[in-house]
């Protein structure tokens, strides 16, 4: 999910702590997993930019 030639991105520890809350409540196996269901759960993931849509994750988990 990171933007064109990153392999990976950087969250604060309370985002990691709420993808992980999620990871839990959904049976995910990984963080990558939790980050694509919350942001399917948050818009419709072919309206927005892989970027776009990571900064509205952060937004929406660190509310």
């Amino acid at each position: 999910m990171p933007p064109d030639g990153y392999t990976s991105v950087t969250i604060s520890d309370e985002t990691a702590a709420k993808l992980a809350e999620i990871m839990g409540e959904q049976d995910l196996d990984s963080i990558a997993e939790a980050i694509d269901y919350a942001a399917d759960a948050t818009r419709d993931p072919e309206a927005l930019s892989e970027v776009e849509l990571a900064r509205l994750l952060h937004h929406k988990l660190a509310d």
